[in-house]
């Protein structure tokens, strides 16, 4: 067996890294000019790189049956015997694969090789312990392992694998503070973890400002700080990034930055901007995720705009469109199939709060009156929405009382407000250093069935709970 002082780091030359850079920079077309034909791991790595990226962003279908054909040559391409380099591609390109088939459906395939690199990954830290890239792979598997939705948990049971967010966000962390090759992704990847998992947008968006002033025009730090920065309730600063991705040269078109732009026209209530941003997403985008959500926004666009006879012909077409894989989708399937429309003043402050405009939300809530509200579902949403301003603005003896008000009166009906308000307690009792409050709060979360956004919900309160497990 070879030994650890054998082994090379991860490294590459001169223009495979003018092509990786390329890749980080969403320039796929250009990679694929670079390198026609890949020889050696990191050219593979590069061009694969951008192929799983390429079908992340597009969904084209036409593109996957291509790329999966070159995936497949990869894994059957000749290899140096005991080389750490092209175990390392083996590892890289089965997880990232492992992503494309969860997104396109399959999978039983994404299980399997979600597998492969986890067991290539674990004989690469057993082997070469100082092999440092291979951290950025163990990271990722770790983290999204670790914080598997219910509903897949017996996928890790079928395959025996098993990840833990804490070490994961170590190996991460050794890797980002490291002069390796990889260390910008590890950036990236970080702050994802922190925005989207960990429910720490504002610690991803540290990250996402580092990394804008010393790459302004690269695509991939647009892209996803603009998304981020949605997450972190910034819509102004999301638009800037979204409206300056797009007028970037020879970069891969993004339409999902389109459907990004319609959610940060919606918060803003510019409504008309809204319909022509998620048109234009519905125009060219070729996957089928979103799709729903992205019509039934255009309805909503023209309800709350006044214009009732085109939202409701947008909705019956938003009934005979697209998926039902995606939480957006869900929760727009579930809207349009109510017989009543969305309360307008409460889906007003809904997306006011939701984009950073909280003085605008404030001046809504407290101008409605008992006889605004219809059902007995507004009476909840109303006290889930002052909770979440009072919570966004530091207010938190507020928020804790009226998240408290919505975990009532919701009871066991099948809204998503009350197993978010115990979410959202529980973070707030971690900050509050309340172990014991915040475990219960995260295990009530985890309780409730049926909701629109229950993976979304349950993979945060399994993430918080695993953490708190550690302290």
């Amino acid at each position: 067996m070879v030994s650890d002082a054998a082994a090379p780091e991860w490294k590459f030359d001169a223009a495979t890294r003018k092509a990786y850079d390329l890749v980080l920079n969403l320039q796929f077309d250009q990679v694929h000019a670079q390198i026609t034909k890949p020889e050696t791991p990191q050219e593979h790595y590069a061009t694969a790189l951008a192929e799983a990226l390429e079908l992340l962003i597009t969904e084209d279908i036409e593109k996957f049956a291509e790329y999966e054909d070159r995936f497949e040559a990869r894994l059957e391409r000749k290899t140096k015997p005991n080389s750490v380099e092209d175990l390392f591609l083996q590892a890289e390109i089965r997880m990232q694969w492992a992503f494309v088939y969860f997104k396109f459906g399959h999978e039983f395939d994404a299980a399997l090789n979600l597998r492969q690199a986890y067991l290539t990954t674990e004989e690469i830290k057993k082997r070469f312990p100082t092999f440092i890239a291979i951290d950025k792979t163990s990271a990722l598997l770790d983290i999204i392992i670790g914080s598997v939705p219910e509903k897949y948990d017996w996928i890790l049971g079928l395959l025996s694998i098993q990840g833990a967010i804490e070490p994961g966000l170590e190996d991460l962390e050794k890797l980002r503070t490291s002069d390796n090759e990889l260390k910008f992704e590890a950036d990236m990847l970080y702050a994802l973890f922190q925005g989207f998992i960990l429910q720490h947008p504002e610690e991803g968006m540290k990250v996402i400002d580092e990394a804008v002033a010393k790459y302004p025009e690269n695509a991939l730090v647009l892209f996803l700080g603009g998304s981020l920065a949605i997450k972190n309730s910034q819509s102004e600063l999301a638009l800037g990034m979204l409206n300056k991705l797009s007028v970037l040269k020879n970069t891969f078109p993004i339409y999902y930055a389109d459907y990004l732009k319609g959610e940060v026209y919606l918060h803003k209530a510019e409504y008309l901007n809204a319909i022509t941003s998620y048109r234009w997403f519905l125009n060219h985008y070729k996957g089928q995720n979103n799709i729903k959500d992205a019509t039934y926004k255009i309805g909503l666009s023209y309800w709350l705009n006044g214009n009732v006879n085109d939202a409701q012909s947008t909705f019956r077409i938003a009934r005979t469109i697209g998926t039902e894989i995606t939480e957006a989708d869900k929760y727009a399937s579930r809207s349009i199939a109510e017989s009543e429309l969305p309360h307008p003043m409460l889906t007003r402050a809904r997306y006011f709060i939701d984009g950073g405009y909280y003085n605008q939300a404030r001046d809504i809530l407290d101008s409605i009156v008992p006889t605004d509200l219809q059902t007995p579902r507004d009476e909840v949403e109303l006290n889930y929405r002052k909770a979440r301003l009072y919570h966004k603005t530091n207010s938190l003896v507020d928020a804790k009382l009226y998240y408290g008000k919505t975990i009532e009166l919701n009871g066991s009906s099948n809204w998503y407000f009350a197993p978010n308000a115990c979410l959202q307690l529980g973070y707030i009792m971690m900050r509050e250093n309340n172990k014991v409050a915040a475990e219960d709060y995260f295990e009530r979360a985890l309780s409730y069935k049926k909701h629109e956004y229950k993976n979304s919900i349950d993979t945060k309160a399994k993430t918080a709970l695993a953490q708190l497990k550690r302290k």
